[in-house]
């Protein structure tokens, strides 16, 4: 997966908060922790490059061309600030995006 798939995939996520509304009040609450943390385990395939598990800042950075927009995503997934985006990071930044 290249940087696009991957900026496509976060992209996804985003899109499915989008859609949520247009959906039957079963589906509202938005996707299931399952399909999220299936989402992050396919960012991690292509950008967890030391295969830790999680992301660092810089392989967070590295997935972005421009550096402004890579620093303000990268800062968002990483919800408590320590520099490591991990699965449960992942997880609380969609559900607080599907709010």
């Amino acid at each position: 997966m290249n940087r696009i798939a991957v900026q496509a995939l976060i992209g996804l996520v985003l899109a499915i908060y989008v859609l949520v509304p247009g959906v039957s009040p079963a589906q509202q609450r938005g996707p299931s922790d399952e399909m999220i943390k299936g989402a992050y385990q396919q960012v991690l395939a292509d950008a967890d490059t030391n295969r830790d598990g999680k992301l660092s800042m810089s392989e967070c950075l590295a997935v972005w061309k421009d550096k402004k927009t890579a620093e303000k995503n990268c800062k968002y997934w990483d919800a408590n600030g320590d520099g490591i985006i991990t699965e449960d990071e992942y997880v609380k930044q969609v559900r607080k995006i599907m709010r």
